[in-house]
């Protein structure tokens, strides 16, 4: 197989790393601006909870149905056109973003904001991998990931900016020229010949079946807390959730280009690896967006304070990952996971023994430990998973672990928002306090916060022994 695809020019290489990089960068501050303005929007838009939790959710929600679907389209169709027409997408639902009069109306521009996502984010990967040479990967793919972790640490200050000088929907106009710019440099810089893939099928009947039991999942999960676990309309939508899973496991099993290679869980050290990555990310992305509410509502510190101290676990993040990974390429990546995972659950544990009146203060080693064990755990677990990957399908592989990482971030910003409510709730009817005033009973949103934090820490120790699990592979 011939390589004239590969770029040899350094000064383009730099380019081509330069425009994928902004593009994750976008997203990523995309996603963490909006995280902090999400009280804001809920008050603006007089929204409860679970209705604006549905924002973030969009992202993952989208993400993880399609992100497969965009990947198999772009060897069909092209890499370069695919992700400039994700820009193109991203950019133009950031605009209507903006302009949202409703809520609804906000919901239904951010899911078409993140299909446009869902499109270039997959394509950055495949871009720096396919049209750079072996020895240019491992800097391109570092310096992605640092362009993420930039965007999730500046991303909450400078919203939390924005929200108190200009308001929280001048966010989305943030990134409009920035991405305007970087649609013009893709169309002149990013190589539009690329290999030639061996099948042009597209499972599209997968493809529908993992949204159709994801959405009804999420929709169920985030409908429990409002209309109860009996309620007929999430009976019905668990049970449609859960017969298009059992149709997709059959369909997959069947079809000859499956979208999702169930065989890769026949590995138990791949498995462990994943599962244990489902949780990290669970509770990583439930926290996050937890965060701002318990910041802004309990500790009454304004958008931009609260900003400062979101800033601080992605900081941690982007500092520990790539010292994480040196260890880990000397001692073994089993035990910085575990160790990392580890850490998370004593962070959580932390947390949900913070008291109303524990200055804010000692709050921050706890963020500091978060993102210092999340940022141990994501490239030693990263590792693991790989390495466990049958030799001609490591993109397979990197495509489950993506997708089984948004679920957990699903899961999370779901599950531990519901058990917040739910503990909220059973305090108020405990203590005969009325919804309209428990924004004045701070003592009883610690104790729902407390509860959720303690339900991360359970989760975390679920990961913990995944990650013990979950072996080197013996040299």
């Amino acid at each position: 197989m011939t390589e004239d695809h590969i770029v040899t020019d350094k000064n383009r290489q730099n380019r081509i790393i330069a425009v994928v990089s902004v593009a994750v960068f976008m997203f990523s501050a995309d996603y963490s601006m909006l995280n902090i303005s999400l009280p804001a929007i809920g008050a603006f838009y007089k929204a409860n909870l679970s209705l604006v939790s549905r924002l973030p959710l969009a992202y993952l929600l989208v993400v993880t149905s399609t992100v497969l679907l965009f990947g198999k389209l772009g060897d069909i169709i092209s890499f370069r056109k695919i992700f400039i027409w994700g820009l193109v997408i991203f950019i133009t639902g950031t605009f209507f973003c903006g302009l949202a009069p409703t809520m609804n109306t906000l919901l239904i521009s951010r899911i078409y904001q993140c299909l446009g996502e869902a499109m270039y984010s997959p394509m950055g990967i495949a871009i720096v991998t396919t049209f750079l040479p072996d020895s240019a990967k491992g800097k391109a793919l570092g310096l992605l990931a640092t362009a993420q972790g930039l965007g999730f640490c500046f991303g909450p200050i400078l919203g939390g900016y924005i929200n108190d000088h200009f308001g929280w929907h001048n966010i989305f106009f943030v990134n409009i020229p920035i991405g305007i710019l970087t649609v013009m440099a893709a169309i002149k810089i990013l190589p539009s010949k690329q290999p030639v893939p061996e099948s042009k099928r597209v499972d599209i009947p997968g493809a529908l079946l993992v949204f159709i039991s994801l959405s009804t999942l999420i929709y169920a999960l985030n409908s429990i807390a409002k209309l109860g676990l009996k309620n007929s309309v999430v009976i019905s939508c668990l049970a449609i959730s859960l017969a298009a899973l059992a149709l997709f496991i059959i369909w997959e099993r069947k079809t000859p280009v499956p979208i999702l290679d169930l065989s890769l869980f026949r590995n138990r050290d791949f498995t462990f690896a994943t599962l244990s990555a489902f949780c990290a990310f669970f509770v990583y992305f439930g926290l996050i967006f937890l965060l701002p509410f318990y910041l802004t509502m309990v500790r009454n510190l304004d958008i931009m304070r609260a900003g400062f101290l979101l800033m601080v676990p992605a900081l941690m993040v982007v500092i520990s990952a790539p010292i994480a990974g040196k260890v880990s390429d000397k001692i073994g990546s089993r035990i910085i996971a575990s160790a990392g995972i580890g850490l998370t659950a004593l962070a959580f544990l932390i947390f949900s023994f913070i008291k109303l009146k524990t200055p804010v203060i000692y709050f921050m080693p706890s963020l500091i430990l978060a993102g210092v064990a999340i940022g141990c755990f994501i490239p030693a677990n990263n590792k693991l998973v790989m390495i466990h990957a049958p030799q001609g399908r490591q993109g397979m592989a990197s495509a489950v672990y993506k997708i089984l990482n948004s679920i957990g971030g699903v899961f999370g910003i779901a599950i531990l928002p519901l058990v917040m409510m739910s503990t909220l709730y059973k305090t108020m009817a405990l203590e005969h306090v009325d919804l309209t005033a428990v924004r004045h009973s701070p003592e009883i949103l610690i104790t729902a916060f407390n509860a959720a934090f303690r339900f991360g820490m359970f989760v975390c120790l679920a990961g913990l022994a995944a990650a013990i699990l979950a072996r080197d592979k013996k040299r």
